[in-house]
């Protein structure tokens, strides 16, 4: 079966461009037409000979690679069989590798080869750790996007320590010039294999060049097995260089005990290099030169109510009257002395004279008193009105209140004037709620007393009571009698005490 651009995958990934093709299969660039996304699809090539054994090899990486998610490892997303034709559908990395970086810019400085390397390992530990070493570490292998971001691709000639032997006895498995000495001896990978390859790739990017070279692959591989490493320059800093070596060391017990312990340590020689390059850098210029500059702060401008009603309501037009500053009270003029050489005073005491007949002794001068002291209240009195302040401050006095911002005016503050009870331009009162009389008590007022319209009541002196009085009384007194007596004068007794007729 031959793949072509267009062709539909599983009736759901389309081949949109061929990437890459290598000795055991073709890589290409698909989209997925259900999610929507790129992918990556690698499938075998249909021209191959053993093809069930390739087949099997294509099952062990998508059955490795399953289980393996992490940031800085490729993803895979599905596995399918057509055919006798497997593919693998992973995730798209639009990114260089790291072996188009080497070749495009040589060695890296440490800044940017320690970020990718410390990546590298932790991926590395994460694939370790379920059991599956990579076995073909390179830089080819090392995708690295342009914000410094690390994906490790291709576990084709992975192996897990849960699968069945694949590879025959003796067969080398790997590239030569990244291959461990174990490998190229035939014996099995360990993870302490993948660190050996990874310190190859180091030691390529602070040189520029890999550490063994050969006419052959078979010849590197020797180099690798028994060949020293070369060393490092010198300019490298000692305790990266030290490291680097110890993991190219012959014996995987001499190297580091394993992907983590990589990982932390770089990342510890990266903070030091950083702390150290910070430091040169403020003895030589006296700043950082290494900086996180933010966006210039924009104050926000706070309006009150006032403000907010004084910029909308309209203000009449009216001659612009030119702001003529104030000038302050003049000191008042202090009289000249006249400037007289004073004799040297005479070193005897001096003898009040008597005084002369006729006249009058001169008063001694009054006692200057002492000078009160400082308060808040008589040092600065401020009157402040819409537009001047006046100090009764004196000229040459002390005001300790001269600096303080807070009882100075603030020129730039506008005067806003009051509002007036004009409502605003389109302000319409809400109507008023509708009000139930509502009764505050039930208690009964009673009705007023009518005034008394009966018959008038004659006195025994003959006189006729015209005064109104109040209530209705039970009947109507006789003439001439009321108990007795009626409108009779009385007086009191002075020895009872009672009241008597006069």
């Amino acid at each position: 079966m031959r793949l072509i651009e267009g062709q539909l995958i599983h009736r759901r990934y389309r081949l949109d461009q061929r990437l890459a093709q290598g000795g055991m299969g073709e890589v290409w660039k698909g989209y997925d037409i259900e999610l929507e996304r790129p992918v990556a699809i690698k499938a075998l090539r249909a021209d191959m000979d053993n093809e069930e054994a390739k087949l099997k090899r294509l099952r062990a990486e998508a059955h490795n690679s399953a289980n393996l998610a992490h940031p800085n490892i490729a993803a895979l997303f599905e596995y399918y069989e057509h055919d006798n034709i497997g593919f693998l559908i992973m995730e798209y990395v639009p990114n260089k590798s790291l072996a188009e970086i080497y070749k495009a810019r040589g060695p890296l400085s440490t800044d940017e080869l320690l970020p990718i390397l410390i990546q590298t390992a932790r991926g590395l530990y994460v694939a370790h750790s379920h059991g599956v070493i990579h076995r073909d570490v390179k830089p080819a292998n090392i995708m690295v996007s342009e914000t410094g971001e690390v994906k490790i691709t291709d576990f084709g000639v992975s192996y897990s320590t849960n699968q069945a032997q694949i590879t025959q006895d003796g067969m080398v498995v790997g590239t030569a010039q990244y291959i461990s000495p174990e490998q190229a001896q035939g014996e099995q990978a360990t993870p302490q294999s993948d660190i050996y390859s990874l310190g190859v790739v180091a030691y390529e990017g602070l040189c520029g060049h890999r550490p063994f070279t050969g006419a052959t692959p078979v010849d590197i591989a020797a180099a690798h097995v028994n060949d020293p490493v070369p060393p490092l320059p010198d300019t490298i800093d000692w305790q990266l260089r030290e490291f680097v070596m110890s993991m190219l060391a012959k014996d995987p017990a001499d190297r580091p005990a394993n992907a983590l312990v990589v990982s932390r340590t770089l990342a510890k020689i990266e903070r030091r290099l950083l702390d150290q390059e910070a430091s040169e850098a403020l003895t030589e210029t006296g700043h950082l030169t290494r900086r996180v500059m933010s966006a210039p702060h924009q104050p926000i401008q706070l309006f009150s109510a006032a403000d907010w009603v004084a910029k909308q309501t309209p203000k009449p037009t009216a001659t612009a009257v030119p702001n003529v500053p104030v000038p302050a009270p003049a000191a008042p003029a202090v009289p000249s002395v006249p400037n007289v050489t004073a004799s040297p005073a005479p070193s005897a005491t001096a003898v009040p004279l008597p005084a002369a007949e006729g006249v009058a002794p001169v008063p001694a001068a009054p006692a200057v008193p002492a000078p009160a002291p400082i308060t808040q209240s008589s040092v600065k009195t401020t009157k402040a009105t819409s537009t001047t302040i006046e100090s009764t401050t004196t000229a040459g006095e002390y005001d300790p209140y001269e600096d303080w911002p807070s009882l100075n005016p603030t020129p730039d503050i506008p005067d806003i004037p009051p509002l007036d009870s004009t409502p605003l331009p389109g302000f319409v009162p809400a109507a008023k709620p509708r009000q139930s009389t509502i009764p505050t008590s039930t208690t009964v007022v009673p009705p007023a007393p009518t005034p008394y319209t009966g018959t008038p009541i004659t006195g025994a002196t003959g006189m006729t009571d015209t005064t109104d009085t109040t209530g209705t009384p039970t009947t109507d007194a006789p003439s001439g009698i009321a108990n007795g007596i009626a409108n009779t004068d009385l007086s009191i007794n002075e020895n009872t005490g009672k009241e008597e007729p006069r």
